[in-house]
Order: structure tokens, then C-alpha cells, then sequence
């Protein structure tokens, strides 16, 4: 697990993002944290396109997006398309 900016360094939004990580270097991780959530708030980092695990569905990073993040489901993307994290993964 790691920060953001570790990965992003000339993306200025990451250095304040406190609720996101990265699993290694492809996976963001948006995790649920208030009991009652039913959505939330995902900054994709610029300089990378993501896809939603769950959905396919694909992102420019530099930009927040709103998701479904029910307790039971956890906003996880893949950077660049790594769809080798999908089978049988998520």
C-alpha cells in the first residue's frame, strides 16, 4: 500500500488526498469509510487512464468522478487498463 504521490509526483491534487491508496503500483484503492455511504468522491490521478474493476468502465485520470461505494463494494480501479487484475480477482 502506498500514497498517491508516490506514483503521481507532478499531479499537485494527490499530495492532499488522505483516503485513497494505490495497491502496488496499478491498483487505486477508494475505500469506504463513514458508515451509511451509498456513493462517493474518486480522484483518478492525471497521466494514467483508468477502468473501474467492477463496471469496465473507462477514465482519463486528472479528474473526480462520483461511484457507488455501498458498504459491501470497494471503489477499486485498474491503471491503464491492467484487466490481468480482473480475472477471477475482483
Amino acid at each position: 500500500m502506498r500514497p498517491l504521490f508516490y506514483e503521481f509526483q507532478k499531479d499537485d491534487k494527490v499530495w492532499d488526498i488522505k483516503d485513497e491508496y494505490l495497491y502496488g503500483p496499478d491498483l487505486l484503492v477508494a475505500p469506504i469509510l463513514y458508515e451509511g455511504t451509498v456513493s462517493r468522491e474518486v480522484y483518478l490521478p492525471e497521466g494514467a487512464r483508468w477502468t473501474d474493476a467492477r463496471t469496465g468502465r473507462f477514465f482519463e485520470g486528472g479528474q473526480t468522478i462520483y461511484v457507488e461505494a455501498q458498504l459491501s463494494t470497494i471503489p477499486v480501479f485498474l491503471r491503464d487498463g491492467k484487466q490481468e487484475y480482473l480475472i477471477g480477482k475482483i
